[in-house]
């Protein structure tokens, strides 16, 4: 991380115990060799299926289109905790961005390219200002590392920037970012290394489990016999549970973004403006949105790509010589109280599921931990609060 060490981080987290609950746990796990179907090839699902494999199950993950194709491939992939709440939720983030580090570790950096220069953001305006301080106010009083920087911080954080007028600004140099579609594929490699197979696209048609455990999934293509099923599909996990006779509530919202050619590297750092959020990847093009609530009009179009690269040029002059290549769309995956869903399915012990927004962020502990329980270890203490139950009756 810049300008935070990982070792500074572990006394806001309570100690090393907090960090990785579900590593000193894996010596424990007594099912080793399950045979475990992952149903999901997004970030999560990837996630999960690396670290089954990682910890002696045999995997397989089953995907209707291909790796990364729904909420995944459309995410800014923004790696943050910061104005999460409650503190639980705020937590499964915190702990998640850390996880990103040990991934790191495992897969090696080549292999999963990151950027750690932190996250700024500024405002204008008497009320907006005062609302952001107070967010920030309690992140700090957290033990978040965001911090309240004036005009002249930014302008040196970011000299690429032109801000325009700013009456508060915040820097928190311990979020990052990811391509998500790179993240999604280096954990897939890495669980095919440990043994585990990716099949796709295929579509899951039903499970053989009838009022017992599952003990087959079925598919367009045969069935695949299981000691455990793990649905991590994105907006489908909604109708998947519902098969084993589970609600599992999940809406929606669309999010466009606009990417553009490559261009000389000059946006650092995360950076969200009124009306922008903007990144730029190590090949130099950049990347930018609107907003992270839908609006009316997200279809990925060129005239709504333009529209909003418009917004990001009005902060970064040099986007002015770069053309717009091309629009995404992302269907982000919204819980109907907005919180995760993870967790054994009421009444299937053998069924597991994992649907949540923000699930870049948590992605690399919601892995290690569901693998841990999918496998009969202990429960996570971190995940009470967002298990599948709660909307069950």
């Amino acid at each position: 991380m810049a300008g935070i060490s990982r070792r500074g981080l572990f006394p806001l987290l309570g100690g090393a115990a907090a960090l990785s609950q579900g590593t000193m746990l894996r010596a424990a796990l007594p099912q080793r060799g399950m045979r475990v179907a992952v149903i999901g090839a997004g970030i999560i699902g990837a996630s999960i299926a690396y670290h089954l494999a990682r910890d002696g199950a045999m995997v397989t993950v089953l995907e209707k289109e291909k790796p990364a194709a729904g909420a995944t491939g459309g995410s800014f992939a923004w790696l943050n905790a910061g104005g999460k709440r409650p503190h639980p939720y705020y937590m499964l983030n915190l702990l998640g961005i850390l996880g990103w580090h040990r991934l790191q570790t495992e897969l090696g950096h080549d292999a999963l390219p990151m950027q750690w220069n932190g996250c700024v953001q500024w405002r204008s305006g008497a009320d907006v200002a005062q609302r952001t301080q107070a967010s920030i106010e309690q992140q700090m009083a957290w033990g978040y590392p965001s911090q309240m920087i004036d005009a002249a911080r930014l302008s040196a954080l970011m000299p690429g920037l032109n801000p325009g007028a700013v009456d508060v600004a915040s820097f928190c140099p311990a979020e990052g970012t990811v391509n998500p579609r790179v993240a999604t594929e280096a954990m897939l490699a890495a669980a095919e290394t440990l043994g585990a197979t990716v099949e796709s696209p295929v579509s899951v048609t039903g499970f053989d489990a009838g009022a017992g455990p599952v003990r087959r999934v079925l598919t367009g293509g045969g069935a695949l016999d299981v000691d455990a099923v793990v649905i991590a599909a994105g907006l489908d996990s909604m109708p998947l549970s519902a098969m084993l006779g589970a609600h599992v509530p999940i809406e929606t919202s669309p999010g466009i973004l606009a990417h553009t050619e490559p261009g000389a590297n000059v946006l650092p750092r995360l950076a969200f403006g009124a009306g922008a959020n903007m990144k730029q990847p190590p090949d130099g093009g950049f990347v930018t949105g609107s907003t992270f609530a839908g609006t009316p009009d997200m279809a990925p179009t060129r005239k709504n790509g333009e529209r909003l690269l418009a917004a990001a040029r009005t902060y970064v002059p040099a986007l002015h010589d770069l053309k717009l290549d091309w629009v995404s769309i992302g269907h982000r995956v919204l819980p109907k109280d907005s919180f995760p869903i993870v967790g054994h399915l009421p009444g299937k012990t053998n069924a597991y599921v994992a649907a949540m927004h923000s699930g870049m962020s948590m992605a690399p502990l919601i892995g290690e931990l569901a693998a841990t329980e999918v496998l009969g270890g202990p429960k996570a203490e971190l995940l009470t609060t967002f298990r599948p139950d709660r909307f069950a009756g």
